[in-house]
């Protein structure tokens, strides 16, 4: 099974899009932020249309400003 698919993963990506939205950040902003030309890489990431990297999990949450631990613990804990 791809980890795209686990419950692990959707708890993560869930979690730091849970994590812009409550610091009112869009993902156009965070786009920008990170790098990237428009909202749509975020958007696919939040919908599980994409695999978020071990380097774009760290660049999100510094974008975010989010400790990466956080949710390290989340997939090791799973919850």
């Amino acid at each position: 099974m791809k980890t795209i698919f686990t419950p692990e993963y959707r708890k993560l990506i869930g979690w730091l899009a849970a994590e812009r939205r409550f610091q009112k950040i869009s993902q156009s902003d965070l786009a920008n932020k990170m790098g990237f030309l428009n909202s749509t890489y975020i958007s696919k990431i939040e919908q599980f249309d994409r695999k978020l990297d071990i380097a774009e999990y760290v660049q999100f949450c510094k974008a975010i400003d989010v400790d990466p631990h956080e949710g390290i613990n989340i997939l090791i804990k799973g919850r």
